[in-house]
Order: C-alpha cells, then structure tokens, then sequence
C-alpha cells in the first residue's frame, strides 16, 4: 500500500510541474502538404500556356523550410513528380526541375486514384501535423468510357475517402480550373474536412488562387501593409514580399536607409524571383525600420516574416452558417513561450477589420493568461469574408488573415446527448421556405478508425429527419458527415450541406459541465444527491479496503502513520509547487524583459 501512495505522490508531483509548463508553453504542428496536377487532355484548352508551371513555381518558392511537401501528377494514372521530403535548399532545387514536366496529354481525370496514393501514408496514423492536399482539376471524375464506373468512382470519395481524410486530420483544398470542373464534389470535398475551395476562371488566375490555397493550408507570420509600405523591427530575422504585377515589369524595393533594391541587386541576402505576373524578393538579416514597395500596388500583396515574436489566433471555423458568432482570440509567443507580462501587452492596440472595412478594437483580457478576445456576432453576411486582425505594438507589427464562408442555412441540425446511455439523437430540418421536404432524402455515414464506413438512410418524422448514433469507446472517435439530396420548392436540384460530426468523450464532457451549470439544484435533489455521493463513497471505501486486505492480508492499517505520511506529502508538494511556480515565473519574466528591450 506505501508504494502505492508513494507512486501516486511522484505521479502528482510530476503532472503539476508539467502543468505549469505547459501552460505557457505554445507550439503550430508540423506543416505537410501534397499536391495533385491534372494533366489531362482537357488542359489543353484550359491551359493552353501551361500556367500550372509558374503557379507551382511560386508555391515551392513560399513554402517555410521544414515544411514536408510532395508533388503528384495524375490523369488515367497518378504519377509522383517530387517525392515527399523535407523543405530545404535541395528539396527546393529538385522540384523547380521536375515542374517543367508538367504536361497535357492524359486521357481520363482519376481523382479517387490521385487522392488515394497521396494520402496512403497519411492514413497510416492520425498524428497532430496540420496536413493538407492541394488539388487541382479542370474536369469531372472520369475513370473510363463507362459512365457508369466514373459515377461509382465519384460515390466512393465521397462516401469512403471522405471519412478517411477526416480521421487522418487531412484537410482538402482543392481549385477548379474551369467551370467545366465539379464544383459539388470539390466543394463537399473541401467543406467536410474543414479545407478550402477555389475557382480560377482562367489559367491567368492561377497564381494568385494558388497563393489563396497557400495561405489557407500553411500559416506564414505577417506583417500589414499600409499603402505601399511595411514595418520590420528587431526580432524579424528574414522577410519575403510577394508583389503580384498585371504585366511584366520592374519593382523595386527602397530599405530604410534609403538604398534601393532591385532584381539586379547582388547581394548575399537578396533573393529576387522575377515572373511575369509576380515578384516574390526575399531578405535575410534586412534592416529594421520603414521599408517601401514602389510598383502598382495589388490587395492580395503579403509581406511574410520569419521571427521568434508571432502573433497567432486560436483556430476559426472557415465554414459557419448564417448569423452564426466567431470568436477570435489571438495571443503572443516569444520562442514558442505565451507572453503574459502587463507590461508587454499593454503597449499593443489590436483591430479586426472585415473585407477591408471599419476597424473594430480587440480588448485584452490579460487576466486570463494574456489573450486578447472578441466575438463577431450578426457581423458577417452571406458570402466570402477577409478578416485582418492586426497589432500594433508600437514599435513592431503583425497581421493575421483569416477567410471565413458564411453559408445560408438550409437544414438546420440539433442534438441530443444521453449522458447515461452514451448516445446521441441528431435531428436535420430542412429550411420549408426554401426546400421542399417531400422531395428529400438524406444519408449519413458513420466512420470509426480501424472500422468499415457504415451508412444509414436517415428516418423521416414529420417535418424532420433522424438518426440515433450509441458513442464509441472511451478514447475512441466517430465522424459523422451527412449526404443530402432535395429539390427547392422551384424544383431545383440542390445538395445543401451540413457540417460533419465529431462524437468522442469530449463531447459528452461538453454536455456534464453545462448540464451542472444549467441545472438549478433544489434541496430534495441536493439531499438524494449527497445520499447519492455517500453511498457511492462507502462502497469504493470497501472496495479499496478489501483491494488492501487481498495485497497485504497479515499486516493491519497503520491509519495513524498513513495520514502523518499524506499530511507530509501535502507540505512536500505545496513547497515544491509554490518554488516551482516561482521559479518558472521568474524564468518567463526575464525572458519577456529580454523581449521589451530588444523592441525599445
């Protein structure tokens, strides 16, 4: 029984200095990404200057170092053009060589086939990278001559791809070349795993969509333009601008002391990528201060930095429904340790603007672990939205971009969780001044790691349809997304979505705490309550009893010497957390005084 307890106090003591680290303790997951290249015939037409090549140029060019990244080429077949691998100096040379293979000339659009060898290692683990697959495609799933094949080609990623990319963490971003392209399945694709869809209406678009999908699938520090110029400070080690031109010409940059700098510029810590339609100059070790673009200045340029100061936002949904509140909270790390110092934060002004709009004040809330917090209720309409929170430290300044789609509800979804039997009723009602409910039908589909897809026809009662799903296992995880066909009340076809499911313990620990919170306790169910805990006490008491006697059966509790042991232990560890603490505090304070001098 004594090495129980005394394992139990070295466990304890463990968890609360873990604990106090990691509460000021920050990290971004590992980037991966994949991306697929259609190289069918129909490129031909949608790509006749084959402008895949520069896009793709740019995107290996912004990807940080350290992100894993791999390129595919896929038609009737898929084909790796580079090979997963780290970002670096090599990585980077080797895939601005293969991209000129880049072709037209495939016969079919086998995007179940593009998908399934890009994400098979993915599969293989869940993990906690932030992945992502990029694809690009002009046409419809088209596997062979039978349309018949292509159509149950189709229905797969759907109904099986979808859970698997969900499960891995993977999320979609996919981009349509074309109208020709199918914008439903490339939409869901994207919607159900928390991705991104874009359109490019020609192949002239591409670099700046391939941009858009960029910043969506891997965060990149920033810095705001205002007008035509931008702030480096002290901590920024390295900065890149990307300056997008409507026709080949010259940009230059001007440093704060005044020197130019231009494609011509040879120097070691100048690179200059000169394309028709883009400049992308990146500056190791620049100069602090005002820097100034001089071309013609695009909305979309971006000024990205590499620094140990960041400014990062908690993650926002990018689709949430019409009316539905966001709450941004954004924070800020110095070498991935949270700043919670007064005296940092006090100095920072923060703003969110919408598409460009009015500038609305983020208030810090620093007694809450130093997190600066607002809620956007009733704010966003129908449509596409840029949100820019930006800080102004005033001696440096970040920029956070944020796209959210807000979507028209259609079908609206309730829940009920049974707390006792572990299971939960989801309820899908359809928008009747919109749909039109007899002419409805929805299928859902229930993933579980390790198990086959399950699909059930969901029930209709009354107005509404139904399904009743029992939790997984303590630990374990299921997903649900959901099929929708319906015709409007025109008569049009339409497939609304509804955002997938996540049923797991949290869920259900969601759903305790706010039934203790919401749920008045008057003094009968208080009393059966302390009954309840009573009796519930009393048996685990004999059962850790007879647990003591079947371990130790000739030798008789020594309660005095036990709670003389438990009483030292509590002293023990009350002193070594509150040095603890101390310490870890002090240690967090100077590194933040470090901080504030470097940016005086």
């Amino acid at each position: 029984m004594y090495s129980k307890l005394r394992c139990f106090c070295i466990c304890f003591l463990f968890a609360s200095v873990c604990s106090a680290s990691y509460a000021t303790d920050k990290k971004q997951p590992e980037n991966e990404l994949q991306v697929l290249i259609d190289v069918s015939g129909s490129m031909k037409q949608n790509d006749p200057r084959n402008l895949r090549i520069p896009a793709i140029k740019l995107l290996v060019n912004l990807l940080p170092k350290g992100t894993k990244a791999g390129l595919w080429l896929f038609a009737e077949k898929t084909t790796k053009l580079v090979e997963m691998g780290t970002v670096n100096r090599q990585w980077r040379k080797k895939a601005l060589s293969k991209i000129k293979k880049i072709h037209s000339r495939g016969l079919f659009t086998n995007i179940e086939d593009a998908i399934q060898h890009a994400s098979k290692e993915w599969l293989k683990s869940t993990g906690q990278q932030n992945r992502s697959l990029i694809l690009l495609t002009d046409g419809m799933v088209d596997v062979s001559k039978d349309i018949m094949q292509s159509a149950e080609s189709r229905a797969r990623i759907m109904s099986e791809q979808i859970p698997l990319l969900q499960q891995a963490g993977v999320k979609v971003q996919t981009i349509a070349l074309s109208n020709e392209a199918d914008a439903d399945l490339l939409d869901k694709l994207a919607f159900d795993t928390q991705g991104w869809s874009e359109t490019a209406q020609s192949a002239d678009q591409l670099q700046k969509v391939f941009f858009r999908i960029f910043k969506q699938a891997v965060h990149q520090d920033s810095v705001p333009i205002t007008g035509n110029t931008f702030s480096i400070d002290e901590s920024i080690k390295e900065f890149s601008v990307l300056i997008f031109k409507e026709s080949a010409g010259a940009s230059q940059l001007i440093a704060p002391d005044k020197s130019n700098v231009t494609a011509e510029t040879k120097q070691k810590n100048v690179s200059w990528l000169s394309e028709k339609n883009y400049d992308l100059v990146t500056i190791k070790k620049p100069k602090a201060g005002n820097w100034k673009i001089l071309a013609k200045m695009d909305p979309e340029n971006q000024v990205m930095i590499v620094t140990d100061l960041k400014f990062q936002i908690d993650a926002i949904p990018k689709h949430i429904s019409l009316n539905e509140p966001v709450k941004v909270t954004g924070f800020f790390t110095d070498r991935q340790q949270l700043i919670s110092r007064e005296g940092f934060l006090n100095l920072i002004d923060i703003v969110v603007q919408i598409d460009g709009g009015e500038k609305r004040a983020i208030p810090a809330v620093i007694g809450k672990q130093g997190l600066f917090s607002k809620t956007l209720e009733g704010e966003l309409k129908k449509g596409r939205h840029t949100l820019k929170i930006i800080a102004d430290g005033k001696t440096f300044k970040r920029e956070v971009a944020k796209t959210i789609d807000v979507k028209e509800g259609l079908v609206l979804m309730e829940k009920e969780v049974d707390l006792a039997g572990r299971t939960v009723t989801i309820k899908l009602i359809p928008d009747i001044s919109v749909i039109d409910a007899t002419m409805m039908a929805v299928e859902a589909t229930i993933s579980q790691v390790g198990r086959q897809a399950e699909m059930q026809v969901m029930e209709k009662k009354g107005g509404h349809w139904l399904l009743f799903v029992k939790a997984a296992g303590r630990g374990e995880t299921k997903i649900i997304n959901f099929s929708i066909m319906a015709n409007t009340i025109q008569g049009i076809v339409i497939s609304p979505n509804v955002a997938p499911i996540i049923i797991d313990d949290s869920l259900f620990e969601k759903e305790r705490d706010k039934a203790q919170i919401d749920k008045p306790m008057n003094d009968d169910e208080s009393g059966g309550k302390k009954v309840s805990i009573e009796k519930e006490k009393k048996n685990l008491d004999e059962e850790e009893l007879d647990d003591a006697e079947a371990d130790d059966p000739e030798e008789p509790t020594d309660w005095i010497k036990v709670s003389s042991i438990v009483a030292g232990v509590n002293v023990l560890l009350i002193a070594v957390g509150f040095f603890g603490f101390k310490f870890l505090k002090k240690q967090s304070a100077d590194k933040q005084d470090k901080l504030l001098s470097r940016l005086d």
